[in-house]
């Protein structure tokens, strides 16, 4: 048993074996437990999946889930240990089995729960057993209703700590409901004496058998001394039914009026339990070794889980990556096939384009050199001849002629003026080359070129 508080924030308890079975939620608040969800669970089915769940969540919200042992197979007993370190306990508690077990302690599960202080001055320890059998089928059980648990409590020793807080004789029936199953708990000068398991017959004979039983151990107890100062105060735990059965024997065993108590709602107890539980301090009939196994079938199915979600994610992507690559390849295959196509009638459209630049510029050449003609008439002098006019790559304008010797300059003008023609408000010509005169006898003769102020079809685009 640890003082130390767990890393948990959240308990469920489960309630089953009752009339109404559920699971209660309990979270840590500032002074002890806060109840939240209530979860009705089918009789005897399984645990709803969003209480009795082990999965990933656990790892960001971490919980412990708790349910109770039947007290048909518990033996409870107290021990009187030295007082030392809460820690050792669990130590000095497995070397006291062998005096107070009923079966081997190989046989037995036994958990523990500091009390208070024995009647030697040492530590009253609270023992509870229960062979081990019954214990691992109790686990067998919650695990195939889908819950599997971190804690294994009893209902009757959570019942009888939480009651008995001052000095009596108490007598605590099962807050399960097992029929005649009670505790019986000493506790006088403010420590605890002893504690007993007791079965008494249903009906009539009941508190015979129950005053038998506290006669033997009053007359113990007169021999141990703690029994000097007088019968305590019979305080009783139980419904009302037998209540009322076992009052009368029990107020003429003791001389004295009995203390009725009720039982307490099942849901008190099961907060105590998750309050201890949190707390790190109830005690557990959980085996160790079979919460270790629990921990680690949970890590293999976290660890299986996540491979599989990889594995079922990466499949997914190939399929779907797959799928878009035959989609791509298809659009490729098709875009192929109309490239094709679009290739065709871009030949067919740029075959025809050029055809219409062909026409176009046979047009405009035939424009020009009319407009050249008509300009070469126009300017030439009487003194000058034009022997011959070409056109050369469809740009250059070549004139030669002829011309007296003595009217040279009317060479310079004409070229001159050729240079500043216009037509439809632009020049006519680009650029005109000086004239070029040779004198040959009484003849001479010119020549000069000019470059058409024009565009090609093309370029003209």
């Amino acid at each position: 048993m640890s003082k130390k508080s767990t890393r948990e924030d959240l308990c469920h308890v489960l309630l089953d074996g009752t009339v109404a079975e559920r699971v209660l939620a309990f979270s840590k608040g500032k002074d002890g437990v806060k109840p939240g969800l209530v979860v009705p669970v089918p009789a005897g089915g399984k645990v709803p999946a969003k209480v009795g769940a082990r999965d990933w969540q656990l790892l960001i919200k971490p919980r412990l889930d708790v349910a109770w042992m039947s007290a048909t197979d518990v033996c409870i007993r107290l021990v009187d240990l030295p007082g030392s370190d809460a820690s050792e306990l669990g130590a000095m508690v497995e070397l006291q089995l062998e005096k107070i077990s009923p079966l081997p302690p190989s046989q037995m599960v036994a958990g523990h729960e500091l009390l208070g202080e024995a009647s030697s001055g040492g530590a009253a320890v609270l023992v509870v057993m229960a062979p081990r059998p019954a214990v691992e089928a109790r686990l067998e059980e919650l695990r195939g209703r889908g819950f599997v648990v971190d804690r294994l409590d009893v209902a009757m020793a959570r019942e009888l700590v939480s009651q008995a807080q001052e000095d009596g004789l108490w007598i605590v029936l099962d807050p399960m409901g097992v029929p005649g199953l009670l505790t019986v708990a000493w506790r006088t000068g403010g420590r605890w004496r002893q504690v007993d398991v007791l079965r008494i017959p249903e009906g009539a004979g009941a508190g015979e058998v129950l005053t038998a039983s506290l006669t033997r151990v009053a007359w113990a107890a007169e021999l141990d001394g703690w029994l000097d100062g007088g019968m305590p105060v019979v305080r009783l735990v139980s419904d009302t039914s037998t209540a009322d059965l076992l009052e009368p024997a029990l107020a003429a065993w003791s001389g004295q009026s009995v203390d009725r108590r009720p039982l307490r709602d099942l849901a008190m107890t099961a907060a105590d339990t998750a309050r201890e539980a949190l707390a790190g301090r109830a005690l557990t009939l959980m085996p160790a070794e079979t919460a270790l196994r629990n921990r680690q079938a949970f890590v293999d199915r976290l660890w299986v889980r996540g491979l599989g979600t990889i594995g079922m994610t990466y499949l997914l992507v190939a399929l779907g990556l797959l799928a878009w690559l035959n989609h791509q390849k298809g659009t490729l295959e098709e875009n192929k096939v109309n490239l094709k196509s679009l290739a065709q009638h871009y030949t067919n459209a740029m075959r025809l384009r050029d055809q219409v630049l062909i026409l176009e510029e046979q047009v405009n050449l035939r424009f020009a050199a009319l407009d050249c003609w008509k300009a070469a008439v126009d300017k030439l002098p009487a003194s000058m001849t034009l022997s011959s006019m070409n056109f050369v790559r469809g740009k250059t304008l070549r004139l030669d002629g002829t011309v007296e010797p003595s009217a040279r300059e009317d060479v310079t003008r004409y070229n001159s003026e050729l240079a500043a023609v216009e037509v439809r408000d632009q020049k006519l010509f680009g650029s005109v080359k000086p004239a070029q005169v040779n004198t040959r006898g009484t003849v001479a003769t010119w020549s000069f070129e000019a470059e058409l102020n024009r565009l090609d079809a093309k370029e003209a685009r």
